[in-house]
């Protein structure tokens, strides 16, 4: 394979060559395929266009039939008498009257029932007497006499104030003893309430005033049951008043009848619209959708005769019919107000046509779909006859394609990882050579420094000599393991004594750092077989790794250890770390993390690649554990040596 590859990479006019050969014929033949693919696709969408069409008008028409029978049945003068079917209410508008059947069916009405006010001449005195003069006991004994009045709405009026008066005097019980006798009083307002709702309501306040919960949400579920079968006729104000003073007192599990609010709904935006007319009356015909519900309406003699039905009537009565019309396809109704589909399209369809309101004069927009394998079949066998063609064809072109682009590929990642590996070594020999340079100059420029001085410039030119040797070194020996060539002497050896003395040689190399690098060894024996030189050159390049990529003032670990039959060197750092998606790649050559390109750290890309050769030819494995920003831990993991070798090392920590 190696010799296949050398011959496409040699004469560049013969790649040129073979990928035009190659790619030409490939893409040609996946272009006429795609294309023929594409004219079928048009052909299916054209047909299931023609369907959808089809099916549109079939179930516009059936909707138009339902609506206009209803119509028709809203004309008949023995309509209004007739029940309500389920899911619907019937309203008839008049100007002398509104009528809603069922009554229970709404929650409130357009308009509030004609009932008389309490007067207020006759309570005059008592009134003066109560609040002028503050003699609670005289303005009872005047609302007593006036409590016996055969005019309704004085006797209302009185016992309203009978029980305020002996709330006030706190003889609660009689209080409430009079609101219950109010409470038979029906046919009277007080302050725009039904005067046996307006006592009902009192007595819940009294109750909760004082704290007897158990008779509070006894009375208040019972005017809850009222309110809910149409007890009293309230308008929307009123109503919602009512409304918040149960929530307050049951509590919010009280439970809520939203199809009722629906339908007083669509009563009163039909009162309001044919209430605000200039004559009086809507069009003679007419559909409207809201959020829920449709009404259609049709003109009277006397007034408007409609029908409010909710999305249930609207799916039994016509919109079933029109799922048969318009069948293989589904249709769907979106209302206008908020575009719901009153009946959830299945997940198998997709929308292809939808017709608004305005376009075909219905309440709602239709959306027609069809399933995606609907006369699907015939299409389908032509399609994968094709693709069956396409593909025995395009088997060799791709096992080509792939050779060429995988060859391809490889020479561009190996030259630019050579690239940068040129750039590498070219700034690490730059360093030292620059230190040498400008030492150099130094002990030229300068006869008169110390003997002192003189000798700490040699020595920093010493380091700079051996940073440059172990580079050259490092790459030679890095040659001849890639070449298979490297010889290893190998002898029984302790480990610890050579991490060590590697250690100590490694702290010269941290000096001006601030760094701490500390060696912990256990008490064990960790003699191993291994070539000495090499060992220390791994153990020193995990080292620099972890230098390299820590911060001043951090700490490097050093960690000897004997679990078993193996000896592991642990180097670990508390530096940058390594990304989980870079791990697998570190121990390839030349390959540098992203982290390290971006922060300018030195390094030629061999290092860790040289360890991990050094440490596989001893038989052993070299590990990475590492947390993005939370350092990284190199482990070389070495089989020990049965017997033991005499050693000086205990366990101890040096610092």
């Amino acid at each position: 394979m190696k010799r296949w590859s050398r011959w496409l990479r040699a004469p560049r006019g013969l790649l040129i060559l073979l990928t035009t050969v190659v790619a030409l014929p490939a893409a040609t033949l996946v272009w006429l395929g795609v294309w023929l693919l594409q004219q079928d696709r048009e052909l299916e969408h054209q047909r299931r266009a023609e369907i959808l069409q089809d099916a549109s008008v079939r179930a516009i028409n059936a909707l138009d039939r339902g609506i206009s029978e209803l119509r028709f049945r809203l004309a008949d003068p023995a309509w209004p008498s007739t029940a309500p079917a389920a899911g619907s209410i019937h309203v008839v508008l008049t100007r002398d009257a509104v009528r809603i059947e069922p009554p229970s069916g709404v929650a409130y009405w357009p308009t509030t029932a004609t009932l008389h006010e309490t007067p207020t001449e006759p309570f005059r005195e008592a009134d003066a007497v109560e609040f002028q003069r503050h003699e609670f006991v005289r303005a009872l004994d005047i609302v007593t006499r006036l409590a016996r009045s055969s005019d309704a709405t004085v006797r209302a009026g009185a016992l309203m104030r009978k029980g305020r008066l002996l709330r006030k005097l706190g003889r609660i019980d009689e209080s409430l003893t009079t609101y219950s006798e109010l409470g038979n009083i029906a046919s009277v307002a007080i302050n725009g309430l039904p005067a046996d709702l307006q006592a009902r309501k009192t007595r819940c306040a009294l109750f909760a005033d004082q704290s007897r919960t158990d008779d509070l949400h006894r009375e208040a579920a019972a005017i809850d049951a009222d309110l809910a079968a149409g007890r009293w006729r309230l308008d929307p104000e009123n109503f919602e008043y009512v409304e918040a003073l149960l929530d307050l007192w049951l509590g919010p599990r009280r439970p809520r009848q939203d199809n009722r609010r629906l339908f007083a709904q669509a009563a009163d935006w039909l009162y309001r619209q044919w209430a605000t007319s200039a004559n009086g009356g809507l069009p003679e015909n007419g559909t409207h959708a809201l959020t829920g519900a449709t009404i259609v309406w049709t003109s009277t003699p006397d007034g408007v005769a409609a029908l409010v039905g909710e999305d249930s009537y609207v799916k039994r009565e016509w919109l079933a019919e029109a799922q048969r019309a318009a069948a293989p396809a589904a249709i769907s109704l979106l209302a206008n107000a908020d575009v719901r589909p009153l009946r959830p399209s299945p997940t198998a369809e997709t929308t292809l046509l939808t017709r608004s309101a305005a376009e075909i004069g219905l309440p709602w927009a239709v959306s027609i779909s069809l399933s995606n394998q609907t006369n699907r079949a015939p299409f389908e066998t032509r399609r994968r006859t094709l693709l069956a063609g396409l593909v025995a064809v395009l088997v060799l072109a791709a096992a080509g394609s792939y050779v060429i682009v995988r060859t391809r590929s490889r020479e561009m990642t190996l030259a630019r990882l050579q690239s940068d590996f040129v750039t590498a070594v070219s700034h690490e020999f730059r360093t030292p050579l620059t230190a040498l340079l400008q030492f150099n100059d130094l002990l030229d420029d300068s006869a008169d420094l110390s003997l002192e001085t003189r000798r700490d410039y040699y020595q920093a030119q010493r380091r700079a000599i051996e940073r440059l040797n172990r580079l050259v070194e490092s790459l030679l020996d890095f040659g001849r393991m890639e070449a298979g060539k490297r010889q290893y002497a190998m002898e029984r050896l302790d480990a610890s004594l050579l991490v060590r003395d590697v250690c100590d040689d490694f702290r010269i190399e941290l000096k001006g750092r601030s760094m701490a690098l500390r060696v912990v060894i256990d008490s064990q024996e960790h003699a191993v077989h291994a070539d000495a030189e090499a060992l220390a050159r791994a153990v020193w390049n995990l080292l620099d790794n972890a230098a390299k990529y820590s911060d001043d003032g951090r700490e490097i670990d050093v960690i000897v250890d004997r679990a078993g039959d193996a000896v592991s060197i642990a180097v670990r750092d508390r530096g940058i770390g390594i990304p989980s998606d870079e791990q697998g790649r570190i121990f390839q050559k030349f390959t540098r993390g992203a982290a390290a390109v971006s922060r300018r750290i030195r390094g030629t890309g061999i290092g860790l690649a040289m360890a991990q050769h050094i440490v596989t030819a001893h038989g052993g494995t070299l590990k990475v554990e590492s947390v993005e920003h939370h350092g990284s831990t190199f482990t070389i993991v070495l089989p020990a040596v049965a017997q033991p070798v005499v050693s000086s090392a205990s366990s101890l920590v040096e610092s």
